[in-house]
């Protein structure tokens, strides 16, 4: 393995190499510091320390011709980990947004991040904010934010128009110009193009465990289909044409906390807790679980809009799945990770925001 750093603003560069029992590190170029160790596996952790280092310190690791499950570049934008780690991917690009909250709640700083790791501050939300979700939408140019349970619409400019109220529970999903929110006691289904609103649906969402409100919902891709969950023992499914809805029971009553359909809309895949800490997979077209399927203690998931991919985090690994045949294609072991991670597909690559702080891009 090697790898060469840079700090974009001093120009300096970094150069690591770790092969067997040996790591060689130079600064600019020079001559090579040599430290040999006991086993490969020293060796590989103490080459990990020092890249960390090298990213706290301002350098990003870059690679254009990363093979899969490798990195194509790792950024450090801070640490002070929250439990949130927002992304946003611009469709049709590998650019995407990430939020960072600043010192005790100061602010929240929104980048823009190319495929490069090069990233400029897009936006501020002064104060006191925590951003659980967002998505960009490039019908109307603006990042569609849920901002502690409250959910807006934030624009270029920087100006931002509330949807909702702020509420103690919400969810957020978005496929082309229509958004789904939750705006108390209703889940609405708005254009954001014409401010139609095209479907809402009064629910109760029902408490998990005493503590835990059980609301999650979803769009399909194809914007024609939404999902959710009120009630820790069925999955409901809406057809926005005729507003027909039909329900789905679980094998299992548990907390469903994400959602996300197949490009095809053919799948519909949920993330479970208390009760159930797997990945789901429902076929739609028999309203029944897919029974090739199989996870466990999933983290994470993310769903890409246009490709069949879908990619997961569970035991420290991220596995990549071919959606139309379910089929297992890739797995590996992403880096600067502690317990958790957030992910989103880009056009091309897999973008990764991790509870060290640190956001990359993988090759898949």
């Amino acid at each position: 393995m090697k790898r060469i750093f840079l700090n974009p603003d001093s120009r300096k560069t970094w150069e690591i190499e770790c092969d067997g029992e040996r790591v060689a590190m130079s600064n600019n170029g020079g001559k090579q510091r040599e430290k040999r160790f006991d086993s490969p596996e020293q060796a590989s952790k103490y080459a990990e320390k020092e890249m960390w280092s090298r990213l706290k310190k301002g350098f990003i690791y870059s690679c254009t011709e990363a093979e899969p499950g490798n990195p194509l570049f790792h950024l450090y934008i801070g640490d002070g980990y929250t439990g949130s780690m927002p992304l946003a991917a611009i469709p049709e690009t590998n650019q995407f947004y990430a939020g960072y909250v600043v010192g005790q709640f100061e602010k929240e700083e929104i980048y823009l991040i190319d495929e490069h790791g090069q990233k400029q501050l897009a936006s501020v939300l002064e104060g006191n904010h925590l951003i659980y979700d967002m998505f960009y939408c490039p019908e109307t140019g603006e990042l569609l934010i849920n901002d502690s349970h409250q959910i807006s619409r934030l624009a270029a400019d920087g100006s931002i128009r509330c949807c909702t109220r702020a509420v103690y529970e919400s969810t957020l999903s978005l496929s082309g110009s229509r958004a789904l929110w939750y705006d108390a006691p209703h889940l609405v289904v708005t254009d954001l193009l014409t401010q139609e609103i095209i479907y809402q649906t009064r629910v109760a969402p029902e408490k998990v465990n005493g503590h835990s409100l059980q609301l999650c919902g979803g769009l399909s891709r194809s914007g024609q289909v939404f999902a959710y969950c009120t009630q820790p023992g069925e999955i409901v499914i809406c057809d926005l044409e005729t507003h027909m809805e039909h329900s789905i029971a679980k094998d299992i009553s548990a907390l469903t906390v994400a959602m996300g359909f197949s490009s095809d809309d053919r799948y519909l895949f949920t993330q479970e807790q208390y009760g159930s800490w797997e990945l789901k997979c429902y076929d739609l077209g028999t309203s029944t679980l897919a029974p090739e399927w199989k996870t466990d203690h999933v983290k994470s998931f993310a769903v890409h809009p246009s490709k069949p991919l879908l990619a997961m985090y569970s035991y420290g690994q991220v596995h990549l799945y071919h959606t139309h045949t379910l089929r297992h294609i890739l797995e590996f072991k992403p880096e600067h990770v502690v317990k958790t991670c957030n992910l989103t597909f880009t056009k091309d690559y897999l973008a990764l925001y991790s509870d060290y702080g640190c956001v990359s891009l993988y090759a898949i």
